[in-house]
């Protein structure tokens, strides 16, 4: 029999963050085209980034609030793919890296679609540091666009954590456990 080292109440985790999106070609563009796709055109998206298999990568600030002045709080970093010949729809994979506060230097990873819905969910589907083992969901919105090439999208994070053993003496024993 194995026995778990995590207690058996997850603590649930929630988070609101900010993601300034820099679109188009220009100096401070953060989505970058990594890989033309094969085509076809697809009607729903907008050029130059229409084409079904399109493969973007992804570095955005993230801040505490929608203005692009408020205090960094981390980065997203990922990927998005158009994944529809008729729709909007992009297959997407991202990390929230968090660089400030209890939560610095730990991540939530996050993949799911993105079909032009007013509000986006996304899975939860692991993390690291504080949130080892996340499970759950996010929900992001548009709420507000700056310019025609720069928004912000929200990200709520809605996340529960297993909460490890604090005491070694709690712990149940097995002989497969070795201290180290």
């Amino acid at each position: 029999m194995v026995t778990s080292l995590v207690a058996n109440t997850p603590r649930p985790v929630r988070i609101t963050v900010y993601v300034q999106e820099y679109l188009g070609n220009g100096p401070e563009t953060t989505e970058k085209v990594l890989v033309r796709g094969p085509g076809p055109t697809n009607p729903s998206l907008w050029p130059p980034n229409n084409l079904f298999g399109d493969t973007l990568v992804m570095d955005n600030l993230v801040t505490e609030s929608p203005d692009n002045t408020s205090a960094p709080v981390g980065r997203v970093y990922g990927t998005y793919m158009v994944s529809s010949m008729s729709r909007p729809v992009h297959v997407v994979s991202f990390t929230l890296l968090l660089t400030t506060g209890p939560y610095n230097g730990s991540t939530i990873v996050m993949g799911g679609i993105d079909d032009s819905s007013a509000v986006l969910e996304h899975a939860v589907i692991g993390g690291t540091g504080a949130f080892r083992g996340a499970q759950g969901h996010v929900v992001g919105k548009l709420v507000k666009v700056h310019s025609p090439t720069h928004v912000v999208m929200e990200l709520d994070v809605y996340a529960s954590v297993p909460v490890p053993w604090t005491q070694a003496e709690e712990a149940p024993t097995s002989s497969l456990i070795i201290d180290h």
